[in-house]
């Protein structure tokens, strides 16, 4: 039987989708842009040398448990050290002498494999984080800027009716019978219904309250067991979206280098169209969280503060992409500052919980993130 997780129930947990068009309100000012130095440093007390490391120690004890299944369970613990559970049965001591062989810590406790993956509990979503934005197609602009798009930049998913959501972009890849596309959240996308049809969603830069013109188009939305969108790039702008870079407002974008599974302990940072980049640790993996009437039953959480237009950006460990940004647990509020005193009070925290990149890329055969 599934459980719903009354700790989530208290403050929604919102989907971070963008902002839906409709009358202007007033938002509180963004704040000073992070470097990568800055924000590992403010988040996780970690230099970036550091940072990286841990990312890598992740990476390794990520390959470990993939390659040993269900059988095998890691995490880094508070020092950033690897360790490793084994469950009760015949291979156990052989598991444990190839973990200890790999330079990993062994939790002493064996643990039971659950029975059913849908005894695991499920945390409740509510309250879409929907920016609503006045959308009008003969309204946008022209070209505002000729640098590339990056993972963590503002856009519009906008349909000829005029509905528009802002969100975020998240990893530039390629498709090999599409070419260039963009991987943002699923819920982004307010017509689902006609993806890949003749009135599918368009989706469009945004600066500001400015619109531009469009780059692409969705031509995969997926809600339900994972929460993803895949947008096709015009071919008038495949150059814009060829670098494997995200977004670090005030330093120099961060360079992707593979893709890699989320595993508890690890570090990560998201980059995000309304908070910008900031990082935090993953708190747990394989979580069902539901949204709407759709039941996501393979995503991490972690422990940072994303807010409404978050939706879709880019979550990394070290230079290795993990997810992408679907919900969280404060997005409601206006900013995290106070959404970190209110979830306190609340005995809470921030949580953002994401989908699997790699979970993505399995589904869609022929996709890959672009890496250098």
């Amino acid at each position: 039987m599934r459980r719903r997780a009354c700790a989530l129930s208290v403050t929604a947990v919102s989907l971070l989708v963008a902002t839906v068009v409709s009358a202007p309100t007033a938002v509180a000012a963004p704040p000073e842009p992070a470097s990568l130095a800055d924000a590992v440093a403010r988040d996780l007390g970690l230099s970036p040398q550091q940072f990286l490391d841990r990312a890598d120690t992740a990476r390794r004890l990520a390959e470990f448990t993939a390659a040993a299944g269900p059988a095998v369970r890691g995490h880094l613990d508070a020092a950033g050290l690897p360790v490793v559970a084994v469950a009760d049965g015949p291979s156990r001591a052989d598991v444990v002498d190839a973990a200890a062989a790999a330079g990993f810590m062994i939790d002493p406790a064996a643990f039971d494999i659950p029975a059913a993956v849908l005894d695991s509990p499920v945390f409740d979503a509510i309250g879409p984080l929907l920016d609503r934005l006045p959308f009008d197609p003969s309204l946008t602009a022209g070209p505002i800027r000729a640098s590339s798009y990056l993972g963590g930049d503002s856009f519009l998913a906008g349909t000829p009716a005029g509905a528009g959501l802002r969100c975020s972009l998240g990893f530039n890849a390629v498709d090999s019978t599409r070419g260039a596309v963009n991987i943002t959240a699923g819920h982004c996308d307010p017509g689902e219904s006609s993806t890949g049809s003749a009135i599918t969603t368009g989706a469009y830069p945004m600066y500001g309250s400015l619109v531009g013109s469009k780059f692409g188009s969705f031509y995969r939305t997926s809600r339900a067991h994972n929460d993803y969108a895949l947008i096709d790039i015009d071919d008038g702008n495949t150059g814009e979206f060829e670098s494997n870079a995200m977004r670090v407002p005030g330093s120099g974008p961060l360079l992707i280098t593979g893709t890699v599974d989320p595993v508890v302990g690890a570090p990560v940072c998201k980059s995000g169209a309304t908070t910008g980049f900031s990082c935090g640790t993953i708190l747990s993996t394989g979580q069902h969280v539901t949204m709407g009437g759709n039941v996501l039953d393979r995503s991490f959480s972690t422990s940072i503060c994303a807010l409404r237009g978050d939706s879709g950006g880019p979550i990394v460990s070290g230079t290795l992409a993990v997810g992408i940004a679907n919900a969280s647990n404060v997005g409601d509020q206006p900013s995290c500052e106070i959404a970190t005193i209110v979830s306190m009070l609340q005995g809470q925290r921030p949580e953002l919980f994401a989908t699997p990149v790699n979970d993505i890329l399995a589904e869609n055969p022929g996709l890959t993130v672009r890496t250098s």
